[in-house]
């Protein structure tokens, strides 16, 4: 029997090995079982360690200039530490295995490879450098030296000419893991096999099993059709098969095989158009740098040039000095959310210039330091992403640092995550740090609902922020329900801590929104924040030495809960040492619930919370129309609740009222059950009830504290409150 067919019958065996019925041992002896994570030293020689995971495209030879497929282009992308070589090889009717690509009709020098030997290719003609036409272990030979460390991706090339012959494709297969085999070379060789014929796919994936080889399947599959092949690695086309978020024209994306755990490869990735299988825009190469620590391999036609785009992910950098920094930045967060080579001895990655980023989407996650030293980074977006902002998932902090720019999504998503630091924050601590954009969600047909803050969309769990300014300015006209503040949007329900001190938010809100039958609620600081985490006698949610100065205006058919620090509230909370010095006013007529506060618009049912030393000196107004409670310190209550306003003013400038008011208050709009108390507060400014503009003074401040609808005469606690005389 011939050595052929010996290797025949043993691939066959391999792929049906695993129907044995043979049991495990009831008790192994495990000091006889190997550990897996520990390499076997097979006495084989290996390549050298590389830097990097870069293929050159038949040798690199667009960038070299020499032949493709020469011993030549070998050479050179052995000389640039190239991580692999593509060779395309074709097997030939003397069972050998040339390196060569051919023409359209499938032949090498005028011949069919299948049909002609070595020698006859050979005589047929030589590369342009003189080169004769190489065979497989003329470049095994050339890469098995020591310090190499270079590979090669033998790629496997079909016969569709005239007609389709997967059978050279497994002729060639077997042949390439015979050749590998006798020569010692499994650690120098990987295989990559035409997608064109599933059958051709699992005869090639045996026999490379068998031989110890890795091999890649060009494949257009999805990640689910092609799992269910058993096999562990797709090569994909960038232009071809990957989808339009990498600059493909495909449907495949990198997550769908990630998430299935099958190794990805993609040819090519090129610095200028000329290979119809490159993406070679600064987008698409940008995408490929940012997901680098992805992919298996990523193949070129321009080996030196793309090595050097990636070497930033191997790289120690100092900080984030240039826009090509930043971009090795987001490669570097893929693979480690900490960006730990880019931070400098305390931990910190440190911004030291200002960036402007153009047609921009989030990166996935930063789990470290980031300190802005001061500086800007401008975000410019125009799209419908459901995420919006500079991270999408904050889980570590970030100081000092100001965004600005114009952000503007158009999502129809159930849930949409837009703020200008963090779409989400997860555990998060933000410091110092300023929102200058422009922000707009403009989502007629939306019926879900957006998270939007000035710095950040959403709260998982706790989050600290200090000293943080939000001058920006929002647009919002949609369907989707909002929750937003100047700080953040909302925090996820019954989760975490919310501690935001010395923050101060003069942001311009406008709010158009026509969601009629969800709630919105829109804050100066704070929009929804819904936790009920067991604290003791610490608060979930403190506001300290906050303020509010900016323009809110509603129009819109939505119902809205608004405040100037916070919206609403459902957890115990501590608001102290804040100032609503901000208007908002309602310009909407239609029949629906409006209930706005300077400090806090609706507190929910069976919730404590203490709201000390704080002053109104804003404005609340609205149109005649909906139902109106409004109040100066805050607006309306649920049952159960005990809040207690103490050592309150409110200002001469305090503005409170709406034509129709249903519930309005210089303090309180409709504190409805017993629980509430006003203490040791001084007031001044005016109400407008029913049309009718009051002044208040020292001998009608007690009927204008509060004038709650159903809030029955008593059920407030008052002491020590009195006129506030102060200019």
């Amino acid at each position: 029997m011939n050595r052929i067919a010996i290797f025949l019958l043993v691939a066959a065996a391999a792929l049906f090995s695993g129907c044995s019925k043979d049991k495990w041992p009831a008790e192994p002896d495990w000091d006889r079982i190997p550990d897996p994570s520990v390499p076997v030293d097979d006495g084989l020689m290996r390549p050298a360690e590389c830097s990097n995971r870069v293929t050159a495209h038949m040798g690199g030879s667009a960038e070299s200039g020499l032949p493709a497929n020469s011993l030549a282009s070998l050479r050179y992308a052995m000389s640039v530490g190239a991580y692999g070589v593509e060779c395309d090889v074709y097997w030939t009717k003397d069972n050998g295995i040339i390196v060569a690509h051919a023409n359209g009709n499938c032949e090498v020098n005028g011949l069919e490879p299948h049909k002609a030997t070595v020698a006859e290719i050979r005589a047929a003609g030589r590369l342009s450098n003189g080169e004769q036409i190489p065979v497989l272990e003329d470049f095994i030979r050339e890469v098995m030296v020591e310090g190499n460390c270079t590979r090669l991706f033998v790629d496997i090339k079909k016969i569709n000419m005239p007609v389709s012959q997967p059978q050279y494709v497994v002729n060639a297969a077997r042949r390439i893991c015979e050749i590998v085999t006798e020569m010692g070379a499994r650690h120098f060789v990987h295989l990559c096999c035409t997608g064109s014929d599933d059958n051709a796919m699992k005869s090639a994936w045996g026999y490379a099993c068998q031989a110890g080889l890795e091999i890649a399947m060009n494949s257009g599959k999805t990640a689910q059709n092609f799992g269910k092949f058993g096999f562990n690695w797709i090569n994909m086309s960038a232009v071809g098969q990957m989808g339009p978020e990498s600059g493909g024209k495909g449907q495949r994306t990198l997550k769908e095989f990630v998430d299935a755990g099958i190794a990805v490869s993609v040819y090519n990735v090129d610095k200028q158009a000329g290979d119809g299988n490159a993406v070679w825009s600064e987008s698409a190469v940008n995408w490929y740098l940012r997901n680098y620590p992805y992919f298996k391999t990523i193949c070129t036609n321009y080996p030196a040039w793309l090595i050097s785009k990636l070497s930033s992910v191997e790289t120690k950098y100092d900080g984030i000095s240039s826009k090509e920094d930043f971009e090795a930045f987001l490669g570097a967060v893929i693979s480690d959310p900490s960006a730990g080579s880019f931070a400098d001895e305390s931990g910190a990655v440190v911004l030291k210039t200002d960036l402007v980023l153009d047609d921009y989407t989030p990166f996935a996650e930063f789990s470290g330091i980031f300190d802005g030293n001061g500086h800007t980074i401008t975000i410019n977006y125009k799209g419908d992403s459901p995420y919006v902002g500079f991270v999408r998932k904050l889980t570590g902090t970030v100081r000092n640092l100001t965004i600005a720019g114009t952000m503007e999504s158009s999502s129809d998503a159930s849930s949409v995550w837009f703020g200008s630091l963090a779409s989400v924050a997860d555990g998060a601590v933000i410091e110092n740090c300023t929102n200058k954009a422009v922000q707009i969600f403009n989502s007629p047909d939306a019926a879900g609902t957006a998270f939007m803050g000035g710095l950040v969309g959403k709260v998982w769990n706790d989050i600290t922020m200090t000293g943080c300014v939000s001058e920006g300015e929002m647009k919002y006209e949609s369907g989707a329900a909002l929750q937003y503040g100047g700080m953040f949007g909302a925090n996820n329900a019954d989760e975490g801590h919310m501690n935001i001190r010395s923050c101060t938010s003069s942001t311009s809100i406008n709010f158009a929104g026509s969601n009629s039958s969800a709630w919105s609620y829109v804050g100066g600081l704070a929009g929804k924040p819904a936790s009920k985490a067991a604290s003791g006698d610490e608060p979930c949610l403190v506001f300290e030495d906050c303020s509010y100065s900016g323009t809110y205006v509603i129009s819109g058919g939505a119902k809205v809960r608004a405040g100037q620090i916070a919206a609403y509230s459902n957890s115990s909370f501590l608001i102290k040492d804040c100032r609503a010095d901000g208007s908002i006013e309602n310009r909407e007529a239609s029949k629906r619930d409006f209930v706005v506060g300077g400090m806090v618009g609706m507190v929910e049912k069976n919730v404590a919370g203490l709201i000390d030393e704080c002053t109104f000196s804003g404005a609340h107004k609205s149109v005649a129309g909906p139902n109106n409670y409004i109040g100066g310190i805050f607006g309306n209550t649920a049952d159960g609740v005990v809040v207690t306003a103490e050592n309150c003013t409110t200002s001469r400038t305090a503005y409170v009222g709406a034509p129709a008011a249903v519930s309005v208050g210089m303090l309180a709009g409709r504190p409805k059950q017993a629980g509430c108390a006003i203490k040791n507060c001084r007031i001044a400014g005016t109400i407008n009830r029913s049309g009718e503009e009051i002044v208040i003074s020292a001998d009608n401040l007690a009927d204008w504290m509060f004038a709650g609808s159903g809030t029955a005469a008593g059920i407030v606690s008052l002491s020590s409150n009195g006129f506030n005389p102060e200019q």
